[in-house]
């Protein structure tokens, strides 16, 4: 293990989620600790390029400007320890263990914040473990981070709005987009916004985004697909086909976009209470109005609460660090509620345009058909027929686990998890909580973990 840090706050995440709660406790004489498995601030949202790598008009659309601005923000601030590059393995009440460059810390606080983020919805179909194939959200993460293209021929494919957006980073970027197929019919998505008017009035700016990128792929010729759904990959040393329910497409990346997941892995191994969190699947911490957990002293906000996007994330961590420094004692209550009201209204509207995305992206009804020898766990490359034969016998996510190594590999069942818990619902099986999140979240080497000699 290298050295411990003992600190009042520590904050998991260095998305808007982190920085907002990092701003509103700044200038009170806390010690803050932010921890974040990239090198440089930012989160998935803006993903920085390398401190030494310059990316000539990086991410200048109009969204991201209240978010760059943010981080302008976070990165000024004076008594905040940085702790970039390092991923968060363990979470008990009041003890974080992380894994960086130089070994494991352990890191003690008074207070912790997690704000972890989300991740794209693994989603099994003939043919998605082929070389280039990708979470869309990576493929966007490669084009932020560095405008890099994953190929020259790209198919983007699933159920959520946010590869319009993707496709047209990649026609900016200098790539070209065979194919943006939506598997659900345009009339469905129609008739979601229609049951949220409300939420689409308020948020009509983004509305107007998503039909620029549509203009923006129809200058660049690409074809938007509307129920159509896609079946298999193909290809032999790596995809070099999509077949859908329209024809073949040649391509030589496809990016799966059917909807995103919170990181629940941390809230859930300290034991705060969760519930089910939208229709891709996943698990969204439980909290109360100042975004505490049902385990004292932790707090969570941003996608770890609920995906909701950026701007509910920023709102949220704002309402956090209101939180602490309320149990803190440095605010009397009356100033914590009034501190909080702006950001509470924020993050109300912000869940209700997100409910309106998860009605229009709702999967449940489009997720591609998998085969017996469909892999199921990657980590693991367990298949589903291997899991369907146990079916009968195990009752539970964990019995499937111990019997199949469903959910033991390196992701701990994140990316298997909904799959695995889709399969046991669609079989009759009763209602399920999960795998049990177990110490380490992450790969670590025994020797990173035993005390220096």
């Amino acid at each position: 293990m290298a050295d411990r840090i003992e600190c009042d706050v520590a904050i998991i995440g260095g998305g808007p989620a982190g920085q907002a709660a990092a701003l509103a406790l700044a200038g009170r004489g806390l010690s803050l600790v932010v921890i974040d498995e990239q090198p440089r601030p930012g989160g998935q949202i803006l993903r920085q390029p390398p401190a030494r790598f310059a990316v000539r008009g990086w991410l200048q659309e109009r969204s991201y400007r209240p978010l760059k601005q943010l981080l302008e923000r976070f990165q000024a601030l004076d008594g905040v320890q940085w702790l970039g590059g390092h991923s968060v393995i363990g979470l008990q009440s009041g003890s974080i263990i992380a894994l960086g460059p130089d070994g494991a810390t352990t890191i003690a606080a008074r207070h912790i914040l997690i704000a972890a983020g989300c991740h794209d919805l693994a989603v099994p179909l003939p043919g998605w473990t082929l070389p280039g194939v990708y979470a869309a959200g990576g493929i966007q993460a490669f084009i932020k981070g560095q405008q890099l293209l994953v190929g020259k021929r790209v198919v983007l494919a699933g159920t959520h709005p946010l590869q319009l957006i993707i496709a047209a980073q990649i026609v900016a970027a200098g790539g070209s987009v065979a194919a943006v197929l939506f598997a659900q019919p345009r009339s469905a998505m129609i008739a979601a916004l229609a049951r949220h008017p409300a939420a689409a009035l308020r948020r009509a700016p983004d509305l107007l985004a998503t039909a620029g990128a549509v203009k923006t792929l129809a200058r660049a010729g690409t074809p938007v697909r509307y129920g159509t759904s896609l079946e298999a990959l193909t290809g032999t040393d790596r995809v070099s086909g999509a077949q859908t329910s329209g024809g073949a497409i040649e391509c030589d990346a496809v990016g799966l976009c059917y909807g995103f997941v919170p990181q629940s892995a941390l809230p859930r191994m300290a034991g705060a209470q969760m519930a089910a969190a939208g229709p891709a699947g996943g698990w969204a911490c439980i909290h109360d109005d100042f975004m505490r957990t049902t385990v004292p002293g932790h707090f969570a906000a941003g996608e770890t609460a609920g995906v909701a996007g950026a701007a509910a994330a920023a709102a949220g961590g704002a309402l956090a660090g209101i939180g602490i420094a309320l149990d803190l004692g440095l605010i009397s209550r009356d100033a914590a509620e009034t501190a909080a009201r702006q950001p509470r209204r924020e993050l109300a509207q912000h869940r209700a345009f997100a409910a309106l995305l998860d009605d229009v992206a709702d999967p449940t009804a489009y997720l591609p058909a998998s085969s017996a020898d469909t892999i199921i766990c990657r980590c693991e490359d367990v298949d589903q027929a291997s899991i369907a034969a146990q079916m009968a016998h195990c009752q539970s996510a964990n019995a499937i686990k111990l019997a199949t190594r469903c959910g033991m590999g390196a992701c701990q069942g994140r990316n298997c998890e909904p799959s695995l818990l889709r399969m046991i619902a669609a079989a009759g099986g009763p209602a399920q909580a999960g795998f049990t999140a177990r110490f380490p979240a992450r790969p670590v080497a025994i020797g990173d973990l035993l005390p220096p000699q």
